[in-house]
Order: structure tokens, then sequence, then C-alpha cells
């Protein structure tokens, strides 16, 4: 009964409670503040800062800054100093800024040299030495004719989309440009620019295709394979229009059956191959290829039918198509819904196995009352990633962007924000966490002290005190004034989590209601370590977080850091208050050095606040003297072997295993009494793993076309799917009698465990029951007894024991395993680089 649980959760809370002010009670005093010097603005600029880009090669780091004012700045000592690149950027106009768009770099997985900075009215510049040497725009007064970048549009028309370099040979280009399809024309079309030899010269692949090809839509390189060079020509995607009377019919439809995705290895001098037909918009990510697919294209281009084709045209559909083999061959992703799919979002983290982990599809929804713009579901990925199963519905997607994440370094551990109900308002929003990649969601159990050591009241009862975090959505939507930070994590710091939010009903988005949390146990529990919403980063191997409060709260004057994972913090003054936008540190998050990016108001009648940037070097932080004079460096202690500890990602999942594996860490111990950084040539060890037995409970989850209603039942067919149509390929596919099959990416050992042995072939007429009676009435009494079980030894050890004095370990693994358990009890199940998809008619430059 529901009131007797609710007995159980109370007292189980109130051990808790007190355990936790008795642990913190007991633990040792953080040291004294070390005393430091206030750090001073290493640049200032007359507008904001609108990017920040860290490139680290093999022998060298640089650091450029692009503003909204249109200038560039570097920085070749890790940000100590600043120079303003925009005077060395030549110009046939003598104006020293508003110069450049934006700044076109190597992805940090693979970096290089060469940058390229795209600008206005066809001026850019290239560098192969990260802004050593800059090669000027052709026809400036100085520039080098031999060595110059020329302007791909050759002054007719403009650059449409960014220029993207080869990602294995960085000389080679491609950008977009248009031009009129005919004189004094409403019509434009899109020719693809390519370049040998770092934009010296131009090849305008529309002319080499002949009538081949009339415009491109969407282009890239093909993923780099053995002998892709031996010819000098690299090999290119594209989604192109073949015809002129194909692009004028379909100039302003966002989906096109006459758009098709093909694949050319010689630049278009020959035909090139269809390899999708009807195919729109394509993403190329960790060598893999993803194509939007118009659904119905076969039925379209075989009937000559106008009204027949123009209903369809009405009422498009798409598929994604998937290709392991860099763009060879495709298989359909078959997605178990009946609604419309308008556009993808995949995520694809395990970037040395084939295919995505997850897709994030924007689907049509039949009820207006939930066709609010914000939702999406989430789909998982078999290991043949063809037959998808649904994962989450209503998670929450804007744009290109969903709320969810993985936590690096432990595979299998995901956070995601879900819209609970039928409200379908921001208002009912919560966040859930996985332990194994979405077999089976749950709450967040909520810390139960705040930052400031004093109790989190909240609403007792089923879903009313949860943890709820900020997602990507809420830091990619909006301005500096409004945004808040997402989850994040980082490989340096395995297990440790830093996230926005709040305690309660639901996820708060008012800045005065949210709080910032740290986890440092891949999210089994957490703290409250500051009041407000914080910026966050991580640094020095994952031996210093640095956060500051975000200006959607109001400007600051300090930063504060810590060097044992967030237990003790420590303040570190800034000479200004500013708003604070950003924190970054290096890409590999190995460093000492921090830029903490934001503006200031300057005064000015124009109103416009400056941009400022603060580099915080913590191997030349300055200590004050007994006259509060910095006189003398800080030099923190570096680890020593003994600072270290074994740490085991683990789930609350009784097993402890994670995915079917159980990883065990080395990482910095948190003991304020060795407040040490991690030495420069520190290289954390591989994690130790070992594999465990498949679990039906915790390595399974439903196959395609198959959900649980809730986390306890059995797998049942969806009575909404169509087989033939949404999935003809899993027709006759044999399966488990289960209806469930091992996720994709566990390493546990022996499935049978879980799926047992019997199997049969699906029939698009059956419904999937009657092949596993009895296990939700067996696994429903198991559950109620396991209840019934911890929570009488919980509550029988709350009165036995005098909580205040004496906690035994027992009795705190006792009521928070009761806590969980009735936290799991009572959430719902059904209810990792990111590649975009979305109609051609919405794409914009900084997308493509």
């Amino acid at each position: 009964p529901a009131p007797a649980i609710m007995k159980v959760a109370l007292a189980a809370r109130v051990a808790l409670l007190t355990a936790a002010i008795y642990a913190v009670a007991a633990q040792p005093a953080c040291p004294a503040p070390v005393g430091l010097a206030p750090v001073t603005p290493a640049q200032t600029m007359p507008t904001i800062q609108d990017s920040l880009d860290w490139i680290v090669t093999s022998d060298q780091s640089m650091l450029f800054a692009t503003t909204e004012g249109g200038k560039l700045y570097s920085s070749k000592n890790n940000g100590k100093s600043w120079l303003d690149e925009t005077p060395n950027l030549m110009s046939k106009t003598p104006k020293s800024s508003d110069k450049v768009l934006t700044l076109v770099t190597s992805s940090e997985d693979d970096p290089h040299a060469n940058v390229i900075v795209q600008g206005f009215e066809g001026e850019h510049w290239g560098s192969k030495d990260l802004g050593a040497n800059w090669i000027q725009p052709c026809g400036v007064v100085g520039a080098d004719p031999a060595n110059c970048f020329a302007d791909p549009t050759n002054g007719v028309g403009f650059v449409y989309s960014l220029f993207k370099m080869h990602p294995k040979l960085p000389d080679h280009l491609l950008v977009l440009v248009e031009r009129d399809l005919e004189p004094d024309s409403e019509y434009l079309a899109l020719d693809l620019m390519y370049s040998a030899d770092f934009g010296k010269s131009w090849q305008n692949l529309t002319e080499t295709a002949g009538d081949r090809v009339w415009g491109f839509v969407d282009f890239d390189f093909a993923p780099p394979v053995p002998g892709d060079m031996d010819d000098g020509m690299p090999g290119i995607m594209a989604t192109v229009y073949e015809s002129e009377d194909d692009m004028k019919d379909g100039y302003y439809s966002p989906w096109d059956y006459n758009v098709h995705f093909v694949y050319s290895t010689d630049l278009f001098k020959t035909a090139h191959q269809r390899r999708v037909m009807c195919g729109n918009s394509f993403e190329v990510l960790n060598g893999d290829v993803y194509v939007a697919q118009l659904r119905d294209c076969l039925v379209y281009h075989a009937t000559s039918d106008a009204e027949a084709r123009a209903e369809m045209e009405e009422d498009t559909d798409i598929v994604l198509q998937i290709s392991t083999d860099a763009g060879k061959t495709f298989t359909q992703a078959c997605v178990p819904s009946s609604l419309g799919q308008q556009g993808y979002t995949v995520y694809d983290w395990n970037k040395s196995e084939p295919g995505p982990d997850f897709l994030s599809v924007d689907h049509t929804e039949i009820s207006p009352a939930r066709n609010v713009g914000f939702l999406g579901n989430l789909y998982s990925a078999d290991v043949n990633m063809q037959f998808f199963s649904l994962n989450m519905r209503d998670n929450i997607r804007i744009g290109g962007s969903a709320d969810f994440t993985n936590v690096a370094a432990i595979p299998g551990v995901y956070l995601a924000n879900q819209v609970i109900g039928h409200a379908m308002t921001m208002d009912s929003v919560k966040t859930r966490i996985t332990y194994n990649a979405g077999g089976v969601w749950q709450g967040i159990t909520p810390p139960l002290l705040g930052a400031d050591g004093k109790r989190i009241n909240c609403q007792e009862g089923p879903d009313s005190c949860e943890l709820h975090l900020h997602g990507e959505t809420h830091w990619m939507r909006g301005s500096w004034k409004t945004r808040l930070g997402s989850v994040y994590t980082h490989e340096s710091a395995p297990g440790v989590i830093l996230a926005t939010g709040n305690v309660g009903k639901s996820l708060a988005f008012d800045p005065t209601s949210v709080n910032t949390y740290l986890s440092r146990d891949a999210g089994v529990t957490w703290e409250e370590i500051v009041k407000g919403p914080h910026i966050y980063e991580f640094g020095n191997n994952g031996g210093l977080i640095v956060i500051g409060k975000m200006s959607s709260l109001g400007t600051t004057n300090k930063i504060q850091f810590s060097r044992d994972l967030g237990r003790c913090w420590e303040d570190l003054q800034l000479s200004q208050t500013i708003s604070i936008h950003n924190i970054r540190s290096d890409p590999g998050g190995k460093g000492d050095v921090f830029i903490v990016r934001g503006s200031i108001d300057d005064g000015t009648a124009d109103g416009d606040a400056d941009g400022v940037m603060f580099t915080i070097d913590f191997n030349s932080l300055l200590q004050k003297d007994a006259n509060g004079a910095a006189t003398y460096a800080w030099s923190p202690p570096r680890c020593e072997p003994k600072d270290y500890e074994q740490w085991a990602a683990t789930s609350p999942n009784p097993d402890k295993c994670i995915l079917g594996r159980n990883a065990t860490f080395t990482r910095r111990m948190r003991d304020p009494t060795s407040a040490c950084l991690n030495r420069a040539d520190y290289v954390r060890p591989e994690p130790v793993t070992k594999a465990c037995e498949c679990s039906e409970q915790y390595d399974t989850e439903c196959e395609f076309g198959w959900e649980r209603p809730n986390p306890l039942a059995v797998c049942e067919r969806m009575k909404t799917v169509d087989f033939v149509r949404e999935c003809p390929a899993m027709e006759g596919r044999e399966i488990s009698a289960t209806n469930m099959r091992i996720i994709a990416g566990s390493s546990c050992v022996d499935e049978t465990g879980a799926l047992g042995r019997d199997r049969y072939r699906v029939d698009g007429t059956d419904d999937g029951k009657g092949k596993h009676r009895g296990h939700g009435v067996l696994a429903f009494f198991l559950w109620t007894f396991f209840i019934v079980a911890i929570g009488g030894a919980g509550y029988w050890a709350y009165n036995q024991y005098d909580l205040g004095q004496y906690v035994p370990m027992e009795v705190k693994q006792c009521v928070n395993g009761v806590w969980d358990k009735i936290n799991e009890l009572m959430g719902r199940r059904s209810a990792a680089p990111a590649g975009y998809f979305e109609p051609l008619g919405d794409f914009d430059a900084d997308e493509l």
C-alpha cells in the first residue's frame, strides 16, 4: 500500500539525513586559504568574444578568439598574452576590423596547423602554421601573387557555406558558392568549388560535371580509405540536383524527391555514383555516413500522376540510411514509430565501433497538443546498426540539440530530460539516469544537504523529491545572459559529473532557483557544491575543477577552484567585476591553464559591453605577503603515489555491473590533507575491467517493435508499429522468445542466461505474446518481497540505533537501498560528437 511505502521512505530519508550530517561532521576540515593575489585581465576587446579555438598539435599550442565585431586575436603562450591579428589580415579596404566572419580549424581529434579566416566580400585568409604567417587574399596590395588565397566566387556571387578542409590532407578544400541560375532569375544555384592547393586556385565541380549536375545542396569529403588519394583526387560526397527543371520545381521545398546523394572519386569528371536516391541531407561522423532519405522515393518516381506526386509532397516523411563502410553500401535504420520522421541527431560516442549509439528523432506529432516543437524520441541501436529500439519517449529536443548525454569514460551511463505526463510544458520536465544504456531509466536521488550544510527541504512523495539537471538545449539556446550550465563530464575525470539544476518535482528554469551539483561516482550520489548556477571546467588531468558564477545570475569578481574533486573550494579574486560567459581549458583537459571569458560594462555611451579574458595559470599565480602585496609565486604540491586511490565504477544495481563490466579507475583521493596537483607528465593508468554474467534485468532491452509499459513488465508489441511499412527487414527475422536482446555495447558473457535459448521468427501479424508468460508475475513478486524485506530492515534499524551518535555501515547501506529502490519503483521507463539533419529549407551556414 502507498501509505506503508511512504512511511518506509520517510524513515529511510530521516536515517540518511542523520548519516549525512554525521559524515560531514566527521570529515577533516578544508585547508586554510592560500592567500592568492587577484588576477588581472589578459585581454580586453571592444566587443564581446563569440568563439575560442584552442588547437594543440604534436609540437605547439595556439589559441584564437573572434569577437562579435569581426576581430581576430591569437595567443601562442597559452593565453598569457594576446595579439590582435586583424591588422595583419590585409584587405582591399583600409578597415582594420569587421573583417572576420568565422575561423575554420581542424578537429580536436585530428589537429593540424592549417587554419582559414573566413571573411566577407570575397576576402579570406589562410595559414599553414597556426597564424605565424598569413596567406593574404589575391588582388590585395602587397599580397604574393604566387601564394595568395583566391576568391572562390571569382567576384560573382558570394560564399554560401563554411570552408571545409580534408581531414587528412588539409590543403584540399571545398566550399559552396551561389550563382544565378539564369540572368535576372529568381532562382539561385549552388556550385561546389574545390581547391587542391589551399585556396590558390579553385575548380568549379558543377562545370566539371557538365549537364550531369545542375546544383549542389550539401557536401563533404568522403571518409578517408586506403588508396583514396593515390590519383591525387579525394572522394567527394554530395546531395545534388541532376536537372534544371528538378531544381526549379523543388526550389522552395524543405524536402525534395529530386535531390539525390551521390559519390564521386574523380572530382565529377565522369558520371557520379548515385548511392541513395532521394537522399536529401547527410552527415559524416567518425567515418560512418548517415543520409536522410524520403521514404516513398521509389513510389514517387514510379508514378507520373501529378496529383499523386503532389499528395506525397504534402505529407513528406523521411528515413535514415546508414553506411559503416565509408559510403559504399547503406542499410535503412528501422525506427519503431508510426509518427513521421522530420529530423535526426546522431550520437556516436564510441568512436572505435562502427555506427551510432543512439538516434534522437524529431517526429511529426498527430496531436496538436503534443506538437509543441521541443520533443523527440530516443532510440538505441542493435549490434547490426539496423533495428533501433525505443529508448525514451518525449525527450527534450530543440532544433538539433537534445537533453541527452553520456558520462565520459563510463560506457552505459547516460542522463536525459523527459516531459512526463500530458502537460507538454517545460514545467513537467524531469531528469532521468540510466546505468544500462537506456534499458531502464530512473530518477536521481537528491543530496540531503545543501552547500550551506543545511537540510534541503522538498515535498515528500513519489517523484516529488528528485534532482533535476539542465541539458544541452538550455546551454545552446538563448544568450550568455540567460544560459544555464548543462551536464558536463570529461575523460580526464572519470565518474565526475558537474551540472546545474534543482531539487524538487520538476526542472526549474529560473536562475534564482538553480544551484550547482557534483557527483564523483557516475551519478549514484550527488552533492550541492555551491548555491546558484555556475559554469565549470576540468583541468590538470582531472586534478583541478574551476567554477564561476554564471552571468544569468549576475556579475562576479571571483572564480573558485578545487584540488580534491569538489569537496573543498578556494577563492581566486579577479581584478574586475565581470559577467562570466564560459570557462575553457585545453581540449584534453590535461593542462593547468584556464581561460575565463566574459564581458564588462565599459561605461561608454554606446551601451555595448566590452569583451574580456582572464588567463588562470596555476603554475604562475602569485601569493600575497603579510602586507597583502603579491610578492612570490604560489607553488602547490605535486601528487605522489600515496595521493591516488582505486575507484570502481558501479551501478546501484545489486550486481554493481555497468553494461556487463566492472571497471576500476585510478584517480585522486579526496583528502584535504594532500591538496596536490597532478604532475605535468602524469598519465592515468588504463582502467582494469572484468566481465560480468549477462543479466536479464540489467543487460537487456526490448527488441525493435516492442516496449515495456513499465520497468517491471515484459516487452509487449507496440500496437502502432506496422512492421511492413517501418521495417520490411524485420519480417521473418529470428529473435529471442523473450522479445528482448542484449544491449549493444554490453560486455557481459553468456547471453543465454539472460535471454534463454528459445527463439522464433517474427510474423508481421504476431503480437509477440505467449512467448514468455509468467515472467512479469515472478518479477513483481520478487520485487515486492525485496521492497518489503529491505524496508522492514531499514525501519527496524532506524528504531534500534541512535543514528545521531552511531550509524553502522550496514544500516547506511540498508536505508540507502530502501530509498533508491523506492525511487526506482516510482520512476518511469517508457515514459555521446552528434550529427544533425534538418530540412533543406532550414539550412544555416553554420550547420553545414
